[in-house]
């Protein structure tokens, strides 16, 4: 009994073993977080920039100015074309010019080259007084000389049948006058033949204010 106690006692003294503290699991290491490689960004290329081609700039012909009594002398059709010819133009390249609304190129005459050629490609009726203006540039903006000309593109011939005889058209001799009316050069022309009085033609005014005498020929 009394070791029983004893023993009671001793063990009622003995400390108690110390609970265990659960043994946590190590700290798990963080991995480090993916960071996202920035891609490069892309840089366009320079838009290519069509180059434009130069506008072609048109070279002015050359013109030294028509020489003294530049006019027109006549005009005549050929193969579909109005034809003018000039004196005294004195050019040696190409002109360009216009005839009312109508378009002309002109050269040198190839056998006469004092004189010059206009050329419409086309056929102009019933004009008498033109504006005739000259460039020396195509586009016809550069204008050099201009002028007004009774290009004698009406059929006015009067025929007296009167006279008419078996030797009609034979022998053909013409006389012409050349008057100034107000500044402005006319003609009357009168043309005989075999028979006598064959035709005649004339541009001369109806109403004028002075006669002024007669000129050099005009047409």
């Amino acid at each position: 009994m009394i070791c029983l106690l004893v023993l009671a006692a001793c063990k009622g003294n003995v400390p108690a073993s110390p609970t265990p503290e659960p043994t946590l699991p190590p700290t798990a290491t963080l991995l480090p977080t993916a960071t996202a490689t920035e891609q490069p960004t892309e840089t366009p290329s320079p838009t290519s920039t069509p180059t434009t081609a130069p506008t072609p700039t048109e070279t002015l012909l050359p013109f030294a100015g028509f020489r003294d009594f530049f006019r027109l002398f006549r005009t005549w059709y050929l193969d579909g074309k109005t034809y003018f010819y000039f004196l005294n133009a004195g050019i040696e390249d190409k002109l360009f010019a216009s005839a009312d609304e109508f378009d002309l190129e002109c050269q040198a005459d190839p056998k006469f080259p004092v004189q010059m050629i206009c050329v419409y490609d086309g056929i102009i009726e019933g004009r008498t007084m033109m504006d005739f203006r000259f460039f020396t540039d195509s586009a016809r903006t550069v204008q050099v000389f201009e002028a007004r000309y009774d290009a004698n593109l009406v059929d006015d011939t009067i025929y007296h049948h009167q006279y008419d005889c078996p030797d009609r058209g034979k022998n053909v001799q013409c006389t012409s006058e050349y008057r100034l009316y107000d500044g402005i050069c006319y003609y009357a022309h009168t043309c005989y033949d075999a028979c006598g009085l064959y035709y005649s033609k004339d541009n001369l005014p109806e109403v004028y204010n002075e006669f002024q005498g007669f000129t050099t020929p005009c047409d």
